[in-house]
């Protein structure tokens, strides 16, 4: 990265960092989250800096991508928790949660690990349960590109998870 874009990266970091970190504290409200997501954001920025439109704004991008991340962390969380009142209501079944418990790790890694076009499009069809329509018109692509996305996404997912572990995926999406 030249100089000038260096330059540019820290101005971005000192103007904005501390608005990020309250955007992303008033969903999550806990003090070092919001400092990993903020983190997590200007890491994004920096390692796709040179992809960026540098003729408009980076602010909206950096509140998006703080507030999809706060959004991801709480979605997380509330996935957790369901999972514990549910392990803990049947203690007899630990060890067949604890499995389903990691198949969802499993899963989520597999997420973050897609590129990161088909894993936006595939958190919004499917964790966010958003429309294919809803999605394109967010993301400013067409709705076959959101098939495409999403197509690409369950190769991956069915290349990498057993016939068992993708029927539970199946539950787990339909049930809610």
């Amino acid at each position: 990265m030249d100089k000038q874009k260096q330059q540019t990266f820290e101005l971005l970091f000192k103007t904005y960092y501390r608005e990020l970190y309250v955007h992303a504290l008033s969903f999550v409200r806990d003090e070092e989250e919001a400092k990993d997501i903020v983190t997590d954001v200007y890491e994004y920025v920096w390692k796709n800096f040179n992809r960026l439109d540098s003729s408009v704004s980076l602010r909206p991008l950096l509140y998006t991508l703080a507030r999809s991340r706060s959004l991801d962390f709480l979605r997380k969380q509330k996935t957790k928790e369901k999972f514990l009142v549910y392990k803990n209501s049947f203690p007899e079944q630990e060890e067949r949660y604890q499995d389903y418990e990691e198949l969802i790790e499993k899963v989520i890694k597999l997420i973050e690990n897609l590129p990161p076009q088909t894993a936006t499009v595939f958190k919004k069809c499917f964790i966010e349960r958003k429309k294919y329509q809803e999605t394109g018109d967010e993301l400013n692509i067409s709705i076959n590109t959101v098939r495409w996305h999403i197509n690409q996404a369950m190769k991956i997912l069915r290349d990498k998870l057993s016939r068992t572990e993708l029927i539970l995926l199946y539950a787990y999406f339909l049930k809610k």
